[in-house]
């Protein structure tokens, strides 16, 4: 009998899981029924359809309504927008107010308009103090949904934490001082507090409290008039979420107008969801299954709990294998259930739920990782087998000199995309990195080979891997919005392929911390892989033991070193008696976890910049990023 295989892709999940399924369900909050444009980070035209959730907010002076502000709409009967959007020519009288939905262009007679039949405006606002700008617009009549009005999910679980990057539409004045009649649509990262008062000092200083937050960047991109009470939407899992409400920014010089090369204020949603919830009966703790434990039973699993389907192991991992069989997808195709605010989910076994969340785009990470075909362990710096870390990659240029051949450092995460330093890729002296080669040991060496005792019959046997596999990149190259800040922290970049490449014995894919039990076991022993360049510039491999913080910082400052250790890093000491001298910003630390009945190599850091003097490498312990604190921000930040 022959079994039928299908080839699986990201698109496929549908198809597996049966999306038909869903097509007749009740609405899901913060799911677009069409797929979200791409963000990028200038401004650009949005539709609707993409963003169903955001309201234009308008005044009635006279017969004519005129537009004020965004907002968001939260309910069938709620929008939420900015207090100050409230303010009428009267301000002892509140406005005449409406709201219009589905409506690509302002002043167009798309969408529905609805009529605001109560203002709450909280009661904690004061203009001049900016505080609590936050109202909720009753409408006079419940909206229907469709495929361009829906409303964004709200949770208390929403986290504005600094470098998260959020998505703003609006019709506001655009770059060149021009109220824009097209929606459109920026990403902007929400920025640490103390960024935001060093940049502005005066403003920030007295307004940031923990009920207010900053985003955006300083080159022109930002919130500006006209895009006051609309929302800062942040996507978990398959949802988008309101995270924050646009408020207000600095003014420029003698004008009204915004101040694009600054940062903009966002009112936190988090902390005023009570008094959300008091005035609009909703309960926000107990509304988006994401956060709930949902019994279930299908004919596939009788007795189980309806999660995201990239929070159930067994069935994740059936989806991210290469191949799967026709009577797998079958059986797959019964485990659908039924959640709020999740495109895709199963009826998953209670010992295989990961507890933590775990981003829709895991699915791009391949199963089969972190597995070299040969290996050995060491306790030194000593040259590493040729197919040992099939994982390292060298971002290169095309441009090089008879004397110079710049280079970063990588790692292969899947057959798209390679993670290295920012700082590398920045760098001026590696301008023109335009390819990155895959599958190297020995630079300058057309054929990599090893000698290795074959274990049955106890000869020398000589094994060559294939060629290096050169593949052109894809710019601009993505950086951690945080980059650098403090001073060589979250120093990451991303380099994406041009196109998809094949695994090989030579040519393989890391593994990230994704689940639960890594994120949350953090090992002691590692291994630094390195391309050692004083003598033949071949990968070399050392043995690491993690150091803790305060025995770091003493380390360091024993040397005169400043050791600018923060939570979202760690030491390792390199045991000797070899070391590998050279620079290695970018290389990945490993350690080797029992995943699957494999085991398989985890990246856990990467190596920042480091002393490289070799005569005290045995006492001063290297740097790296926690990695496990970076994974979200990798998946959230690759694509198909």
């Amino acid at each position: 009998m022959i079994s039928t295989v299908l080839l699986l892709s990201t698109a496929a999940l549908s198809c597996v899981l049966g999306q038909e399924v869903f097509r007749n369900a009740q609405f899901q909050c913060g799911i677009p029924k069409h797929a979200n444009t791409l963000l990028i980070v200038n401004g650009a035209d949005a539709k609707i359809s993409d963003w169903p959730w955001h309201a234009a907010v308008r005044q009635h002076s006279g017969n004519q309504p005129e537009y004020v502000c965004g907002g968001t709409l939260i309910s069938e009967w709620f929008v939420v927008t900015a207090a100050h959007c409230t303010l009428g020519e009267n301000p002892n009288k509140l406005p005449t107010m409406s709201v219009q939905l589905g409506v690509n262009a302002v002043g167009s007679a798309e969408g529905k308009v609805y009529n605001v039949g109560r203002i709450h405006r909280h009661h904690g606002f004061a203009l001049p103090d900016l505080k609590d700008d936050i109202a909720l617009l009753e409408l006079s009549s419940p909206v229907e949904f469709n495929d361009f009005v829906l409303p964004i999910c709200t949770s208390k679980k929403t986290e504005t934490v600094p470098g998260k990057v959020g998505a703003i539409v609006g019709w506001g004045v655009t770059e060149n001082d021009i109220p824009s009649t097209k929606l459109k649509l920026a990403k902007l990262p929400v920025v640490d507090e103390l960024e935001c008062k060093r940049r502005e000092p005066e403003l920030y200083g007295r307004v940031l409290t923990d009920k207010v937050f900053c985003a955006g960047y300083t080159n022109g991109t930002s919130a500006c008039n006209g895009d006051s009470g609309g929302g800062i939407v942040f996507e978990r899992g398959d949802a988008w979420y309101l995270g924050g409400i646009t408020s207000f920014t600095r003014t420029r010089d003698g004008s009204n107008l915004c101040l694009t090369t600054t940062y903009a204020a966002f009112t936190k949603i988090t902390p005023y969801l009570d008094w959300i919830a008091r005035i609009t009966n909703i309960d926000f703790s107990d509304e988006y299954g994401i956060e709930k434990i949902v019994p279930c039973s299908t004919p596939a699993q009788p007795n189980g709990v309806c999660v995201p389907v990239q929070q159930c192991r067994n069935i994740f991992d059936a989806l991210r294998s290469p191949l799967l069989s026709k009577n797998t997808a079958d059986q797959l195709r019964q485990t659908v259930c039924q959640l709020r605010g999740i495109r895709r989910s199963v009826c998953c076994t209670p010992d295989q739920v990961e507890r933590i969340h775990i981003h829709r785009n895991a699915i791009l990470l391949p199963l089969e990782c972190g597995v070299a075909k040969r290996s050995t362990p060491t306790s030194t710096a000593v040259p590493a087998n040729v197919f040992e870390f099939p994982w390292i990659a060298l971002v290169l240029s095309s441009k090089v000199t008879p004397h110079k051949k710049p280079y970063c450092i990588g790692t292969l995460i899947n057959n798209r995309y390679v993670l290295t330093e920012g700082s590398c890729l920045m760098a001026k002296e590696n301008a023109g990195l335009d390819y990155v080669r895959l599958g190297e040991h020995t630079l300058d060496v057309p054929i990599d080979c090893d000698i290795y005792t074959d274990p049955r019959t106890r000869n020398s046997v000589e094994e060559c891997a294939a060629p290096p596999l050169d593949v052109k990149l894809v710019l601009p190259f993505i950086f951690h919005p945080q980059q650098n800040k403090p001073l060589r922290a979250n120093d990451f970049g991303l380099v994406r392929l041009e196109h998809r490449i094949t695994f090989t014995d030579n040519i393989r894919p890391i593994c990230l911390p994704v689940r639960e039990d890594l994120r949350n076991t953090f090992p002691k022993d590692f291994i630094l892989t390195v391309m050692e360049t004083t003598t033949k510039q071949e990968l070399y491999k050392t043995r690491s033991e993690f150091v803790e913080a305060e025995e770091c910082d003493e380390r360091y400052e024993d040397y005169s070193y400043s050791p600018w250790l923060t939570d979202r890093m760690f030491c390792a000491l390199a045991k000797g008696p070899n070391f590998v001298c050279t620079p290695h910003m970018g290389a990945p630390l490993i350690s080797m976890i029992p995943q699957g009945g494999t085991v398989r190599a985890v990246m856990y850091g990467m190596a920042m910049w480091n002393p490289s003097n070799c005569t005290i490498a045995q006492t001063i312990p290297k740097t790296y990023h926690r990695m496990p604190l970076y994974v979200d921000w990798i998946l959230e930040n690759i694509a198909p």
